[in-house]
């Protein structure tokens, strides 16, 4: 099941993730998917607590509407990062443009595999340290499980 979300960015934004796209051969929104899930699983941001959602700076004319089409669980997991580090998709998108795509990119250029930054599953934890209700947050399988396995 795919969802459709629509968003905006900046036209050159746009240029760059649809020459990237077409280098890796895969669409956009995989593109951009994998770069998020990328800056997560190498904790490029802290996540943030006591805050609101933050929103992209408003450009006149430089905005251009862009439609995903997302599996579901990317569809929960863009929602997920978006409460976690409290920014819209849009400045998620942007956040990773500028401050993660050339990393990420040279990674991709090193392994010529797009496959393993794809959107993969991952839980929550949620216990009780000292009182305090804390949670993890754990891609693929938690540790219990595994050690059960």
């Amino acid at each position: 099941m795919q969802f459709e979300t629509t968003t905006c960015i900046t036209k050159v934004h746009r240029e760059l993730l649809t020459y990237y796209a077409d280098i890796f051969n895969i669409s956009v929104t995989d593109l951009i998917t994998s770069l998020i899930h990328y800056a997560a699983l190498c904790n490029k941001r802290n996540p943030k607590t006591f805050k609101g959602i933050q929103y992209r700076k408003r450009y006149k004319d430089e905005w251009e509407r862009i439609h995903l089409y997302v599996r579901y669980q990317e569809y929960e997991f863009l929602l997920d990062m978006k409460k976690m580090w409290k920014m819209s998709v849009a400045l998620l998108i942007e956040y990773c443009i500028e401050n993660v795509l050339e990393e990420f990119v040279k990674r991709l250029l090193q392994e010529d595999d797009t496959y393993s930054y794809r959107f993969t599953n991952y839980t929550f934890k949620f216990e009780k340290i000292y009182g305090f209700q804390s949670y993890q947050i754990i891609w693929g399988l938690p540790p219990e499980i595994m050690e059960k396995t």
